[in-house]
């Protein structure tokens, strides 16, 4: 389904500025940040017979030729648009992806003062929350509302996905008029798909290195010196983003998803490797935390280690990840079992 146009307004005041000062308008920006829903809107706003091809005009009249993924135009296309943009009866919108090389002849409809260049961004916190009322006609907790915008980052795409897929699953429920979800209690299907087209295509290393950062959350590169090429790659096409000399996902969501779907064998020898040799987890059976469905894989294992009086430090160490992915997912713990400290969380499990 086609979700609401919703939580745009500066972009759409932008655009619709740009028309009336007789320019075009070219929409950058990630992949799934909504380019493509905000192109088919401002076609229609800028009022005149749309057109997304070169071929077949009315001879008569305004035309607004939309170009969604201009980026992939041949260059001596690329420049005939650019010669049509200067035209009185034509008004360009295109939409363009951040981080691809664009032809000359898009690009130069900004650089010339053809177009205005708008950045479509990834929703903040409000936005989630406003888009997600818009969704679901009722209002969302704000535990929802971080969970999912942690997860997605943003992303209007995978936001959409996770919130479908939560309905269907039945983690995302209307309980006394409130949205309230549990968590990613399973990831096949479309969820699945969707993300496997997010990684594009991996190459063996980094396939490796991508399960690998979705058991640990973060990974420090200079312990994987055979991978650190793969980790260039996959920064350069924004999967992976580096916080000095550790990698992550951009999309936590997409670690979720990998995750959830590895298989037994794969997890377990590369949790081998992944635990520091220096150290031995010990750890107790929790059947109150690892029978929630509410908590993930990961925050089990975060409680668990919690419970067992580790510090968030000792537990990064552990996990190899950072301090700060411990006290997210301990956040999150909190969060979903109703709780505010690690003295809650105590007594908590050991109820």
């Amino acid at each position: 389904m086609q979700w609401p146009l919703v939580a745009r307004d500066a972009e759409l005041a932008r655009i619709t500025a740009a028309f009336g000062a007789g320019l075009g308008v070219v929409l950058t920006g990630e992949a799934g940040t909504g380019r493509s829903r905000l192109l088919a809107e401002a076609a229609g706003l800028a009022g005149g017979h749309v057109v997304r091809s070169l071929d077949g005009w009315p001879a008569t009249g305004r035309v607004v030729l939309a170009l969604d993924d201009a980026q992939l135009l041949e260059p001596e296309v690329a420049d005939r648009v650019r010669r049509l943009a200067a035209l009185d009866r034509v008004t360009v919108v295109a939409a363009v992806r951040t981080g691809e090389w664009v032809p000359d002849g898009i690009s130069r409809l900004w650089l010339d003062g053809l177009a205005e260049r708008v950045e479509v961004r990834p929703f903040g916190h409000e936005a989630i929350r406003a888009v997600l009322l818009a969704r679901l006609g009722a209002v969302v907790d704000d535990a929802t509302t971080q969970g999912m915008g942690l997860l997605t980052a943003g992303n209007a795409l995978l936001l959409r996905e996770l919130t479908e897929h939560a309905v269907d699953e039945g983690s995302l429920r209307r309980v006394a008029g409130v949205w309230r979800w549990s968590g990613l209690a399973c990831a096949d299907g479309r969820l699945a798909d969707v993300v496997r087209m997010r990684l594009g295509r991996l190459t063996r290393d980094e396939a490796e290195l991508i399960d690998m950062i979705a058991l640990a959350g973060t990974l420090c590169v200079d312990r994987f010196p055979a991978l650190a090429q793969a980790a260039e790659s996959l920064n350069r096409r924004g999967v992976l983003v580096a916080e000095g000399s550790c990698v992550r996902m951009t999309y936590p969501l997409c670690g979720e998803v990998v995750a959830a779907v590895m298989p037994e064998l794969t997890a377990r020898r590369l949790r081998a490797l992944l635990v520091p040799t220096r150290r031995k987890p010990v750890r107790r059976v929790l059947p109150c935390v690892g029978a929630s469905p509410d908590l993930t894989s990961r925050e089990r294992e975060v409680a668990q280690y919690a419970a067992d009086g580790l510090t968030n430090r000792d537990i990064a160490d552990l996990l190899v990840v950072s301090v700060r992915t411990v006290e997210n997912h301990l956040q999150r713990v909190y969060g979903k079992l109703g709780i505010t400290t690690r003295a809650d969380l105590a007594a908590v499990l050991s109820a």
